[in-house]
């Protein structure tokens, strides 16, 4: 109830700011609030994410004294997820999430924010990219060509592996399974001559693919198990704590380009701190998904964390996998190699610094 109701609040705030504008003589300005609309793939649950979602877009019509609202729109209703850049581009959505590896074609730079190894924690990847890619004048002119401005940015996190045969402990678990595989998983499977027929397919697909069988599991993400129900179609679950999957959203760069200085300071404003709010929540609902995953009273999951020796098995393989992404994504754009540099340099970076201090909601 409490994100229905916040949802329909625009609506009838836009009636009524109507209706007394006739009747008062307001000016158009005053009356022609502008509604903004937000694709989303998620569904209307309650969930941490959707609450810092909904706090932004209150935040944003709070903070412009109602001349900026946002609708969200839920499930792919308005845009498919894989389409999110080209939507978002075209202005059918004005705001969306994208995941960048869906198009890495259009934009080599900002593919190379999801990860393979190294830290799978949802602040330590975010705020990563954030200090590798701040004014980084190549990465911009990305951003500028697919015709869209970032004005957020969140992780996916834990990288889990769903299966309904058997639990993928190691690459030699796939034995032929049908398992959609991220791009970077896809090169390992053919460097390293891995028994598995990669399928590809979006998250927001997952369930229905397991379902009819389709695919025979898939490398996904643990925050996500739970809203998608991913549990229901799957056995076995395998945390890994390598990689992750960083979500960059996006803003239409003709309609950013449209709000006045003011309006345009509210989401500058407003970045870090829905950057702070989904990292937490990811983190929280990450923890969330686990307890549901292994105690669900109908639904449970054999649930397994990697060892050292299985989790080596996966880098090792993975390692020349991201080398040559790196490089293909080079061939595209020659920042590239740095980019990843400095992204893997500040990936280590923030987790010492987590690992001293705490995460940033703790020091206040």
């Amino acid at each position: 109830m409490k994100s229905l109701s916040r949802l329909a609040l625009p609506k009838v705030f836009s009636v009524l700011t109507l209706s007394l504008a006739l009747a008062s003589g307001l000016t158009a300005a005053d009356a022609d609030a502008r509604t903004l609309n937000f694709s989303t793939p998620a569904p209307p649950t309650d969930r941490p994410t959707n609450d810092a979602l909904l706090w932004w877009a209150d935040e944003v019509e709070k903070r412009t004294e109602g001349s900026i609202s946002i609708k969200i729109h839920w499930l792919q209703s308005l845009v498919k997820y894989k389409d999110a850049a080209r939507g978002v581009k075209s202005g059918v959505a004005d705001i969306a999430p994208m995941t960048p590896e869906y198009t890495m074609a259009q934009n080599p730079l900002l593919a190379l924010s999801s990860t393979e190894t190294g830290p799978g924690d949802n602040y330590v990847a975010t705020e990563a990219w954030r200090r590798a890619s701040e004014n980084f004048e190549p990465l911009l002119e990305e951003y500028r060509r697919m015709g869209a401005r970032p004005i957020g940015f969140y992780s996916s996190g834990a990288r889990v592996n769903m299966s309904s045969t058997r639990p993928y402990l190691t690459p030699d678990d796939f034995k032929g399974d049908k398992v959609r595989l991220t791009p970077r998983s896809v090169n390992a499977a053919n460097i390293n001559n891995w028994d598995v027929t990669p399928v590809n397919i979006t998250f927001a697909d997952f369930y229905s693919a397991m379902e009819r069988g389709t695919i025979d599991g898939a490398q996904s993400y643990l925050y996500l198990m739970a809203p998608y129900k991913h549990n229901e179609v799957s056995d076995y679950v395998v945390e890994t704590d390598l990689g992750q999957s960083l979500v960059v959203v996006l803003m239409n760069e003709r309609v950013w380009g449209s709000l006045s200085d003011e309006e345009q300071k509210v989401f500058e404003d407003l970045l870090p701190e829905y950057i702070e709010r989904m990292t937490k929540a990811g983190l929280e609902e990450a923890a969330m998904a686990k307890d549901l995953l292994i105690n669900h009273p109908t639904y449970a999951v054999e649930y397994f964390e990697l060892d050292d020796k299985q989790k080596q098995a996966w880098e090792k393989d993975l390692a020349p996998a991201t080398e040559q992404y790196v490089a293909d994504r080079a061939k595209q754009n020659p920042a590239a190699t740095e980019l990843h540099e400095r992204f893997f340099d500040a990936l280590q970076e923030v987790k010492k610094e987590v690992a001293e201090q705490g995460y940033p909601w703790d020091r206040k």
